[in-house]
Order: structure tokens, then sequence, then C-alpha cells
């Protein structure tokens, strides 16, 4: 997350929307969920490396970038029926879903919420570094912390640019908004379902200890499709540093959905 991410995006129609290079004869939408703090600034670059005929519908979540006045959901029921509702006459026809971290929660709950429904599913799941919702937490949780100690905390898990921390005008600005994306990554938990009937392919970084790839391929468990799990180089935030390697793996995806 950058402050450029937080606060260049312009809104279009659906304010929950950023679609960085519009194509209207797509045959796939692919919906993009943000890591906590994060806007949908994140995936604009991703056009280049996405096939032509996938249209990516960047989700724009309260607090933050054009939406940074409005108070960020903190609990899951209220966000996932926001969501559906503001998304409701897009999630149809052919699109798919990618998330990381607690934006691969969101668009797995997303999936679960519309399964429960009888909704259009998404054509595939693509999930990066984010634990299965079975799987224990592996590092303590901060969202509930005086600020300096948060702080100390966002730094430890390198989401947070240190440029941005030692802003305390804009921390204070922002702050709101990560304590309510980490509360929801860190209270998340198991629900008891079917397993979707949707494809799943998740992503882990080797060296990430918020979500560890050994344990990734539990979500093995949550699919009655194909799935398939890929490691890449890095730590939690692998969509930054192996970028190229996970577009890769994403653009192989999309062709045979």
């Amino acid at each position: 997350m950058s402050i450029e991410q937080i606060l260049t995006a312009v809104p279009g129609p659906n304010r929950w929307i950023y679609r960085p290079a519009p194509r209207a004869s797509a045959r796939l939408r692919l919906f993009c969920f943000p890591y906590a703090g994060s806007g949908p600034a994140l995936f604009r670059r991703w056009v280049d490396a996405i096939p032509e005929d996938v249209d990516i519908m960047a989700v724009r979540l309260p607090g933050r970038d054009s939406r940074i006045k409005e108070p960020a959901y903190r609990e899951w029921p209220a966000l996932l029926a926001a969501i559906e509702d503001s998304l409701r006459d897009m999630l149809t026809g052919h699109f798919a879903f990618f998330g990381h971290s607690m934006g691969a929660a969101v668009a797995y709950e997303l999936a679960r919420q519309l399964s429960a429904k009888g909704r259009p599913l998404p054509a595939h799941l693509l999930l990066a570094g984010c634990r299965a919702p079975h799987v224990p937490r592996y590092i303590p949780a901060i969202h509930h912390l005086p600020d300096e100690e948060f702080y100390e905390g966002l730094r430890d898990i390198s989401g947070t640019p240190p440029e941005v921390l030692a802003d305390k005008k804009f921390m204070a600005l922002l702050a709101p908004t990560l304590r309510a994306d980490i509360r929801l990554a860190e209270t998340w938990s198991g629900t008891a379902s079917e397993p979707l009937a949707v494809p799943i392919t998740v992503f882990a970084g080797a060296d990430d200890a918020i979500a560890p790839p050994d344990r990734m391929p539990e979500w093995a468990h949550y699919t009655r499709r194909q799935f398939a799990a890929h490691v890449l180089p890095g730590e939690h935030f692998f969509l930054h540093t192996a970028e190229d390697a996970l577009l890769r793996h994403i653009r192989s995806t999309l062709e045979s959905c």
C-alpha cells in the first residue's frame, strides 16, 4: 500500500468499482479484492499482463481513496451484505474473483454467500496470502492495541510503507480503516459449509509467516472442483515482490476459465 494507491483512484459510476481499462466486450470480469488498508489502484498495472478479453473490476471498499471519508466496515455480515447489494448487477454472466490476504477472505466469503443463495458463482477463485478458514492464526492480533503498538505491529508485517507510518497526520486519517480491516482479518474464522462448486487456485509466499505455504493446500477442502497451489518467492506481500510470476499464473488460469 502506498499514498498514491490510497489517493489516486478516480471513482466511476459505481463507487465500489475501479476499472483501470474498461473492456466492454470482455468475455470475463475479474473482481479483485485488495489486502487490508489498500485500495483498488493496487491493480492498475495488471491490465498489461491480464488477457485482453478480461475486464478488471477492482473493488473499492469504504475508507480508502475516493471513499476515505466513509467509515470502513468492522463486521463480516454487514460488509458482505453491502458488497453483494452494491455489485448485484455485475455478479452475473462469466466472472472470477481474486483476493490477497483480507481480500482473499472477502472473495471466499462472498462466493460462499452467493452459493448459499443459489446465485451465479464465480468461474474461479484465486486466493493469495490467506490461510484457509479453519487454520489458526500464526501471529498475535494487533487491531485492539493502542496506536503506537498498533503501528509497530504494522511495521512488523511490512504492509505499510515507513513514510506513511511516519506521517502522523496521514496515519490519523488512515488508522481507523486499517484497524477495521485488520479486525476483519483477525476475527475471521471457519464456518461450517459445503465445499463450493468453484475451482480454487491459491498462492503463497515461500517465507510468509502469516499464511505459511505448507498450510495453503488445506484450501482443497473448500472446493468440489479443481484445486491448485503455487508457492512464489517472498513474504506476505509477494504480490508486489513476485508480481510478474503471480500474474503469469493468473493469466494461465484465466485463459482456461
